[in-house]
C-alpha cells in the first residue's frame, strides 16, 4: 500500500514540475494548431492579443494544479498494474522476459484511465489559451477556469466537457505504453555506458540514487518518442476543443474537413513546437517523479525491489 501512495505522490509532483517548465511552449503549440499559423505568427498574436508576455502563461494555474492530479493517476495506475503483472509471472526468468511487454501494457492501461480525467481539464485549458483568437474581446468577464467550466456546461451540457475524447484516447493510450517503455529502455541503455558509470563512481558518496543526466535525457527521449507518432491526433483534439460552435460532428469529420481545406500538412501543424515542448516537459516530469519517489520511499521506509523505475 505504501508503494501505491508513493506512486501517486511522485506522479503528482512530477506533473506539476513539467507544467511549470513547459507551459509557454504549450501555449504557442495550442495557438498554432487552433489558428493554422506558423510559430512566429502564433508568438506575435499571443503577445499582441494578450497584452504582452503574460499571454504565454494564460491558463497556467489550472493545468499546474490539475496536471499533478493527472500524472498522479497516470503513474499510480501504471505502478499498480505493473506490480500486478509482475506477480502473475511464475519465475524471475519469466518476469525478466516479459518486463518490457508488461511495461507497455501497464502504460497503455494508465493512459486509457487518465484520458477520462484529462479530457475536461485539457478542454478548459485549450479554451483559455485560445479564447482571444476565437472570441477576441467580445466577452468582458474575467476568464477563469471556473468561468470557462460554467460556460461549457451552459452551452453544451455535461457531455460537452468530454469534447475531443476520442482523438485524445488515440493520442494517449498506446503512446503512454511507448512512453513508459521508452523511458525504461533508455535509462537501462545509458546506465550501461562508460560515461555514466564513471560519473557514478565519482559521486558514490551522494545520498541520492537518481542520476540527473540519465533521467533528463531518458525523459526527454521518451517524450519525443511517444509524441512523434500521434501528432495528427493531438492537432484534431485541439481543433475540436478550441472551437465552440460544434462545427465538427466527429473525429473523422474534423480530419477530412481540415485535409480538404488546408491539405495534409494541416494535420501536422505545431509538430515542431510540440516536439520542442516535449523535451523540457518530460525531462522535468521524470526528474520530479524520480526525486519525489526516492524521497517517499525513504520517508515511508519502502523496501524497493527490482528496477528503480516502477
Amino acid at each position: 500500500m505504501k508503494e501505491t501512495y508513493c506512486d501517486f505522490i511522485a506522479g503528482c509532483f512530477g506533473g506539476a514540475c513539467g507544467v511549470f517548465v513547459a507551459h509557454p511552449l504549450d501555449t504557442i503549440k495550442t495557438w498554432q494548431q487552433a489558428s493554422n499559423t506558423s510559430v512566429p505568427t502564433a508568438i506575435t498574436q499571443i503577445f499582441k492579443r494578450n497584452n504582452g508576455i503574460n499571454g504565454f502563461y494564460r491558463g497556467m494555474f489550472f493545468p499546474f494544479v490539475t496536471n499533478g492530479a493527472i500524472n498522479s493517476i497516470l503513474f499510480g495506475v501504471y505502478g499498480n498494474h505493473l506490480r500486478q503483472l509482475r506477480r502473475v509471472c511464475h519465475s524471475d526468468y519469466q518476469r525478466e522476459q516479459l518486463e518490457y511487454k508488461n511495461m507497455f501494457i501497464a502504460g497503455s492501461i494508465a493512459g486509457f484511465v487518465q484520458s477520462f480525467i484529462a479530457c475536461p481539464i485539457e478542454l478548459i485549458k485549450v479554451r483559455l489559451q485560445t479564447h482571444h483568437y476565437y472570441n477576441k474581446y467580445i466577452y468582458g468577464k474575467r476568464r477563469t477556469p471556473m468561468w470557462m467550466f460554467k460556460r461549457i456546461v451552459q452551452m453544451d451540457g455535461f457531455s460537452g466537457l468530454f469534447r475531443g475524447l476520442v482523438p485524445m484516447m488515440c493520442r494517449d493510450v498506446f503512446p503512454y505504453g511507448i512512453y513508459m517503455l521508452g523511458y525504461r529502455y533508455t535509462t537501462t541503455y545509458l546506465d550501461n555506458t562508460e560515461f555514466v558509470q564513471a560519473r557514478r563512481r565519482q559521486r558514490s558518496d551522494e545520498d541520492t540514487e537518481v542520476d540527473f543526466v540519465v533521467t533528463t535525457l531518458a525523459g526527454a527521449w521518451a517524450g519525443i518518442l511517444s509524441w512523434v507518432c500521434v501528432i495528427p491526433f493531438d492537432v484534431v483534439k485541439t481543433i475540436m476543443q478550441a472551437e465552440e460552435n460544434r462545427k465538427y460532428h466527429s473525429t473523422t469529420h474534423c480530419i477530412i474537413d481540415n485535409f480538404q481545406r488546408y491539405g495534409w500538412r494541416s494535420l501536422f501543424r505545431g509538430s515542431w513546437m510540440l516536439v520542442v515542448r516535449a523535451i523540457p516537459f518530460n525531462a522535468a516530469t521524470f526528474l520530479g517523479y524520480e526525486y519525489a519517489l526516492e524521497w517517499c520511499h525513504k520517508y515511508f521506509q519502502v523496501q524497493t525491489r527490482g528496477p528503480k523505475f516502477i
